[in-house]
């Protein structure tokens, strides 16, 4: 992505919004065949699907033209686009920001398949950095080794074998560090390659530190010729940091181990001061699978968080409603990151309205085939058809973020009113801003949402409360 023009530009859209009227399930459903005839009382049942296919696998087309400079549309509700302290000290992010010239600023944003694709992250990323200086591309993890999507800014990749885990399996094979998955290397000598896009050539890196369980050894470090570098690898308890000479865009680190070894992760930082923004995320997951890890707070904690951002709830909208053990996920998963880092802010976000498959069941006749010397008989069928519906569960969910944060002085930013309130997914969905399956957003609509989330970030930075 490219910045083409300073930011606070944001123009409303000065053209009328399209007036697709959106189909009713009635309308939606197929109409009889030739010789089929629709009884006159039909029994009819709607069953929500769960639609979770759908949220851990996602696909997400990118746009001809991947500017993050675009207007915001009239529907989106920019005076409620800032964040709500609900009594939380934000002076000390003030002061970090305005000493990030010499010292990085650290942000680290946990979330679901929003969040793992990375590109309303990015957005967020590349415009704090354009404006306070970029420390380097942070954390990334081998999203494409787990077999799931990755974003497309860096590379984690390796020609040897490996055994993953991820966040949402049924059961874990091995421990899953805090970016919510692993890989264990099924040979006790391997290499791996890390790398970030030479596509703007702009976040070159000279340490990465390794996010790890068990013994890793580190025989020697590559660049992308196979040039060894002189390096200098640090040990740690959870992480092994490699020090490099220079700056480098890929470099391949051959390793040996115990047999015990399992990677999370990586950070790279360009030894720069800055803003880092490490974006952590998992399709399908919810706060309780965040929770199931038991150590996200001491994971994240050698990333030293300014502030951590926590963005879930869209998946817990497609189970069954219970607001309580809901907010005693989201205390449970904040507690256990503010007792690990106690200088960290928090700010929650709400999830935006979505819509869920609705298979709607008939009763039809079915005319049959005419024998010889008898007329067609007539039999009765189902006949389902899949149609949306709003997901009534995202506002009831909301609302326990809201009461959670106003209730414990957490801040919160309401994304769900910003992005239109009650009746947007409808909006965003005639104007062309959610995916198909009506969960996740286009390519564009991402860059707003990371435009508008910088925009409120920074009106923090300049308030006085």
């Amino acid at each position: 992505m490219r910045i083409t023009h300073i930011r606070n530009i944001f123009l409303p859209v000065a053209a009328a919004l399209l007036t697709v009227t959106p189909l009713s399930a009635q309308q939606l459903t197929a109409e009889p065949q030739a010789g089929e005839e629709v009884m006159d009382e039909e029994t009819v049942s709607d069953v929500e699907d769960d639609d979770r296919d759908v949220r851990e696998n996602i696909v997400i087309i990118p746009d001809e033209a991947d500017d993050i400079d675009i207007p915001v549309p009239s529907f989106i509700r920019t005076a409620s686009n800032r964040i709500i302290y609900n009594g939380a000290d934000w002076s000390k992010l003030r002061e970090a920001f305005q000493s990030s010239a010499s010292s990085p600023v650290s942000i680290v944003h946990i979330g679901d398949s929003h969040i793992q694709a990375d590109i309303s992250t990015g957005t967020t990323r590349e415009l704090l950095q354009y404006d306070f200086g970029n420390a380097g591309r942070g954390i990334i993890s081998p999203l494409k080794l787990s077999g799931t999507n990755q974003p497309t800014d860096y590379s984690f990749s390796s020609s040897g074998s490996w055994i993953p885990n991820k966040l949402m399996s049924s059961s874990w094979r091995q421990t899953v560090g805090f970016t919510g998955l692993s890989i264990r290397p099924t040979t006790s000598n391997g290499s791996f390659t890390v790398a970030t896009s030479g596509r703007d050539d702009y976040n070159p890196f000279s340490s990465v530190t390794i996010f790890h369980s068990g013994r890793l050894s580190v025989n020697n470090v590559t660049t992308a010729d196979g040039t060894k570098l002189q390096h200098r690898a640090i040990p740690s308890r959870d992480y092994t940091q490699i020090i490099l000479p220079t700056q480098e865009t890929e470099i391949t680190v051959h390793f040996s181990s115990a047999g015990d070894l399992t990677l999370f992760g990586a950070s790279l930082s360009g030894g720069r001061p800055g803003v880092f923004y490490h974006a952590i995320g998992n399709n399908g997951a919810a706060y309780e699978t965040y929770n199931r890890i038991g150590n996200v707070g001491v994971g994240i904690n050698p990333l030293q968080p300014n502030l951590v951002i926590i963005s879930l709830g869209t998946n817990e909208a497609f189970g069954k409603l219970d607001t309580r053990a809901f907010t005693r996920s989201i205390d449970r998963l904040v507690k256990n990151i503010t007792t690990a880092n106690p200088d960290a802010l928090i700010l929650l976000t709400t999830p935006q309205e979505c819509q869920r498959s609705v298979t709607t069941t008939k009763k039809v006749r079915v005319k049959g085939k005419a024998r010889k010397g008898r007329k067609a008989r007539y039999r009765t069928v189902n006949r389902s058809v899949r149609s949306y519906a709003v997901n009534r569960n995202i506002a009831p969910l909301r609302q326990a973020i809201l009461d959670y944060g106003k209730e414990n002085g957490i801040a919160v930013y309401d994304w769900y009113d910003v992005a239109g309130g009650s009746g947007s997914s409808t909006t965003w969905i005639n104007n062309g801003l959610f995916a198909k399956d009506r969960v996740h957003h286009t390519h564009k609509a991402y860059n707003l949402e990371g435009r508008l989330l910088y925009e409120a970030i920074m009106d923090s930075l300049r308030d006085n409360k």
